[in-house]
């Protein structure tokens, strides 16, 4: 385990940004007493706004930019974001993300009802396909909602943990990390979508008939476990690389 100050250091402390150090007053020259880390790495960190924080880049390129970045590279991302400053321009990129990702669940929920209507009868009679409007419309609200909320709920618990264990991840610094993790639940949304209108498209032209409908199911479920793994490795990720951050 890596070794940090006994105590939670001060925002002020200078930190090794690569084992969390104290290494207040030690000279620029020197390296970190614990893991050998030169300490100007530390101090002159390449810690940065992102592209979309950047109002010289256009809003549509910096906001895929930022997207593109955080999904394929997060250590990178995370590695080189500045945490210490104004969070209304990161908080409006977590909510774009929100409100996407929820409109492409909404569309999944009322493809997916409708296909399962196809398939399934009540009385002999298939399932109204006017359900698909007011099921599309409740699944985008709840989820823009329920993803605002877990954000909160995730970052207050972050920070009580971290402050348990002598962790330096300010409430703000985490509500940041957080804000730009949203950008990962796009590929989630995405791969759902793809699966439900794959599987639709398979029945409408007898690719595979309504018996097939138990193994989509389980592939829907198993895609959700997927989508738990991911996110919460891609959290940890954005944590692991701010904790020690200056």
């Amino acid at each position: 385990m890596p070794r940090i100050a006994p105590n939670l250091p001060a925002d002020s402390d200078i930190l090794c940004e690569a084992c969390g150090y104290t290494l207040n007053g030690l000279p620029d020259t020197t390296r970190c007493p614990e893991c050998g880390k030169p300490v100007i790495e530390s101090i002159a960190a390449p810690r940065v706004a992102t592209a979309w924080e950047r109002p010289e880049i256009h809003r549509i390129r910096a906001f895929i930019r930022t997207t593109a970045t955080i999904i394929f590279r997060p250590a990178h991302f995370y590695r080189t974001l500045a945490t210490r400053v104004n969070m209304n321009r990161a908080q409006r990129f977590a909510r774009a993300h929100w409100f996407l990702t929820a409109i492409l669940l909404g569309l999944t929920a009322c493809l997916h009802v409708r296909t399962m209507g196809g398939l399934s009868y009540v009385s002999g009679q298939p399932y109204p396909l006017w359900l698909n409007i007011p099921i599309g419309i409740m699944t985008t609200f709840v989820t823009f909602f329920a993803l605002d909320g877990t954000t909160l709920l995730a970052a207050r618990l972050t920070h009580w943990e971290a402050t348990y264990r002598g962790y330096r991840l300010p409430i703000n610094v985490v509500r940041r990390g957080l804000f730009y993790h949203a950008a990962h639940y796009l590929p989630v949304a995405l791969i759902a979508l793809i699966t439900v209108v794959g599987y639709r498209l398979l029945v409408q032209f007898n690719f595979v008939t309504g018996l097939t409908a138990p193994a989509y199911l389980y592939v829907l479920a198993v895609e959700v476990v997927l989508a738990a793994i991911y996110l919460f490795q891609t959290y940890w990720i954005g944590m692991r690389n701010m904790m020690y951050a200056n």
